[in-house]
């Protein structure tokens, strides 16, 4: 807008200047050749009027001609004032910084608001504020009477009693002398919303992790230690009255025995399941740690004829040991929930889904229904009694919760054929 004016007055000077040269010259030229060509006085007379009419219909044309030009531009200025402020759909209001009455303020404010904008105007900034509003910005007023621009967020009052937070951009400039200010005003009620509720979920996930760290430590040992009493006197009462038992009493002692020591197994993977240390993620070559969940799992590999088929591997970022807990997890279910009449057989491989590696491990067991494929990641889930497949239920859940502590995701299809395919996401080296 300053550049705009100092543009037509620059247009007005330099008329101005051609108007007055062109006036120097016409007076001062034309007189002379009026008087060398009209000796007679009262031919002079009446030329020098007709001259002096001539100048004045032409100087009330070049003023004509100005008036126009400058009406046009105040016009178009006016048009794009409308265009730009009145009709804009971003909430904008002028207020005076010394009464903080309301100058100016467009449509979209009154929709803001919930007003009549032209009813909006000559009233004061504070009738739409709470008292707090009012109060903050009756203290940063000689902050904005110095500076052009700044930024804050108010809590203005709609019709119905509502109170929306908004965003405040506003620019102070001078006007014939006063101080006004223009506000641009974007309604973040539901961004403040949702950071609150945000900021309240992590509050009770942080009392949450809390209270986990708190069971971890009460399983690791204010719990066993009544197990581990238990277990010492059925055990000692194994062995000090095995001769006055009989063979039903030994049985049941070896139930007790039995149970107590699942106890623990049980025990001992929620500990695992509630232990939450931040993982470390590093770029690790994905087939060294399959070779060392492998070397662990040999024996039970062996003891079902189990054939394992890995594929070139990429480098991924993850946390080595949670990966290996992962891949533990999925090959010992792999051996796990063979079918006992068909060779146990087992593939490992990687597709790049760019920025991620999808993992796969495929096998040809008995499968898993569609209805349960969301289920078996829960804590504790079985499908299969105890008898028939060993295990607590806990192994999925934990794979699933490394998974997702770097970001990842983990789901299970059907495999071609019969069995089940096991996927998962991890980060490439380079994401």
């Amino acid at each position: 807008m300053d550049a705009r004016i100092t543009s037509i007055g620059s247009i007005a000077l330099r008329m101005a200047l051609g108007y007055a040269v062109f006036g120097c010259v016409w007076i001062l030229g034309s007189d002379h050749v009026v008087a060398i060509l009209f000796q007679d006085p009262a031919s002079l007379t009446i030329v020098q009027s007709w001259k002096g009419l001539f100048f004045v219909l032409l100087s009330s044309v070049l003023i004509f001609a100005m008036g126009a030009f400058f009406m046009r531009a105040l016009a178009a200025s006016e048009y794009r004032y409308r265009s730009l402020f009145a009709d804009s759909p971003e909430a904008l209001v002028i207020y005076d910084l010394d009464s903080l009455l309301i100058v100016d303020a467009n449509a979209a404010v009154g929709r803001l608001l919930g007003h009549d904008s032209t009813a909006m105007i000559d009233r004061l900034v504070s009738d739409f504020m709470p008292q707090p509003t009012t109060d903050a910005l009756t203290r940063s007023l000689p902050r904005l009477r110095e500076l052009s621009q700044s930024t804050a967020v108010w809590r203005l009052r709609h019709q119905d009693g509502r109170e929306l937070d908004i965003s405040i951009h506003g620019q102070t400039y001078l006007e014939k002398g006063r101080r006004l200010r223009q506000v641009l005003l974007i309604d973040i009620t539901a961004r403040v919303r949702a950071e609150t509720e945000l900021l309240r979920t992590l509050d009770e996930l942080a009392s949450t992790n809390e209270r986990m760290r708190e069971l971890g430590h009460a399983i690791s040992h204010d719990l066993q230690e009544p197990l581990r009493q238990i277990t010492s006197f059925v055990q000692l009462l194994e062995r000090r009255y095995a001769d006055r038992l009989d063979a039903e009493a030994t049985q049941f002692i070896g139930y007790a025995v039995e149970g107590v020591a699942r106890l623990k197994t049980l025990l001992a993977d929620v500990e695992d399941f509630t232990v939450h240390t931040g993982p470390q993620p590093e770029s690790v070559a994905a087939n060294a740690v399959i070779d060392t969940v492998l070397n662990d799992l040999e024996r039970s590999i062996d003891g079902a004829h189990a054939q394992v088929a890995v594929g070139g591997l990429p480098r991924v970022l993850a946390d080595p040991r949670r990966l290996a807990v992962v891949f533990h997890t999925l090959l010992d279910n792999a051996v796990k929930f063979r079918r006992p009449d068909v060779p146990c057989e087992i593939v490992i491989s990687a597709t790049d889904e760019g920025r991620d590696w999808v993992f796969r491990v495929q096998d040809n067991g008995i499968g898993i229904e569609p209805e349960f494929r969301t289920s078996v990641f829960s804590l504790f889930r079985r499908l299969h009694t105890r008898q028939r497949i060993p295990g607590n239920g806990t192994g999925l859940a934990l794979a699933k919760k490394m998974v997702e502590s770097w970001g990842g995701r983990i789901w299970v299809e059907a495999a071609p054929g019969g069995g089940s395919v096991f996927a998962f996401t991890v980060p490439g080296a380079d994401a």
